[in-house]
């Protein structure tokens, strides 16, 4: 059912800065959404307003415009525009992963069908617009599933005090994107927005584990949007990698510090370090192979990389990273290894 009140029940919170093109796409494909009863809120980090005719051309009082008058960064951008959300529910949304048109009405029927929880999310494909993108991702150009190991439709609710270490664990499925799921926006702004530590990096994922430890997370195992993979996301983008140097210790303190645990402390920063620990390996062998692949070596990456790498909790991680790059079948083995673990042990 369509929201009756006057106020939208969703928020769409975005930020922009300098990429019109992906603005006017991503905004022209929130209109297509079958669930109506909503808002989109764009912030823009450019000075000059680039933004403001893109969002004003949609001519549509659903859509608000707010420069921000300064380049304020992604995070402090994004949380800007969740300051002027009016919905129950807000989506984190970036301007270049498009959601499908049926997003909002199955979250919309999954809050109806779970009352009570803080969050709702759906699972989401992954896009690589250039074969090399995909190659180096062992995937196809175009559309890749990156629904977890369970039937399609599959629902799982989840506990506030279950949900974190649920969140964590290999089996989860192929993470969750901020963009596919809507959080309640009493919540977005309990937790502070989207964590503010120091890097971009990580964030997304320190925010999604954070509003599911509120009051709990309902997911459902059906595809609701794209993560795009183009080359200029920020996180694969050059020049970025600086402010990687902070989000292993930024994503672990501040993520331990909001949860605050009521069991094993100890235990849950370990967890936590774990699932730094993996995210980067991953995150840095792509980089690597993007980098021999495009014989375009990077400093600023391979500086940083060490740094983290030096970290008491990262070193063994050091051993894994250099192992999938030089002898990536001997590591695929150990994943498979695990795995097989893992299932046994279930």
């Amino acid at each position: 059912m369509e929201n009756t009140n006057r106020e939208p029940l969703i928020s769409f919170c975005m930020t922009t800065y300098k990429r019109p093109d992906f603005l006017q796409k991503q905004l022209s494909l929130l209109l297509t959404q079958t669930y109506t009863s909503f808002e989109v809120v764009v912030c823009d980090n450019d000075t000059e307003g680039s933004a403001r005719d893109v969002v004003t051309g949609m001519n549509d009082a659903r859509f608000r415009y707010y420069c921000n008058g300064a380049n304020l960064g992604m995070i402090k951008s994004f949380n800007n525009s969740l300051q002027h959300a009016k919905g129950d529910y807000v989506v984190m949304l970036t301007d270049d992963d498009p959601v499908y048109p049926n997003m909002l009405q199955v979250l919309v029927a999954l809050s109806q069908d779970h009352p009570g929880y803080g969050a709702y999310y759906g699972s989401h494909d992954t896009y690589y617009s250039k074969l090399l993108l995909a190659k180096v991702s062992k995937g196809k150009v175009g559309v890749n599933s990156s629904l977890a190991d369970l039937e399609i439709g599959t629902v799982r609710q989840f506990s506030a005090e279950a949900f974190p270490n649920a969140f964590m664990k290999e089996d989860f499925g192929g993470g969750i994107l901020w963009s596919v799921g809507m959080v309640k926006r009493d919540i977005a702004l309990a937790i502070g927005g989207v964590p503010d530590f120091g890097s971009p990096f990580m964030a997304d994922c320190s925010y999604v584990l954070l509003a599911g430890a509120q009051s709990g997370m309902v997911v459902i195992n059906q595809a609701l949007g794209q993560q795009v993979i183009h080359g200029d996301n920020f996180g694969y983008a050059g020049g970025n990698y600086q402010s990687l140097v902070n989000a292993p210790e930024g994503f672990v303190n501040y993520t331990l510090d909001k949860l605050q645990p009521s069991g094993n402390r100890q235990q849950l920063k370990e967890a936590l370090e774990e699932y730094v620990g993996k995210t980067l390996v991953v995150y840095f062998v792509f980089i690597k192979k993007m980098i021999v692949s495009t014989k375009n070596r990077n400093e600023s990456f391979e500086q940083c990389m060490e740094a983290i790498f030096k970290l008491p909790y990262m070193k063994r991680w050091k051993r894994k990273y250099h192992i999938a790059v030089h002898y990536p079948g001997s590591f695929q083995l150990l994943v498979q290894f695990k795995q097989l673990l893992f299932k046994r042990n279930q």
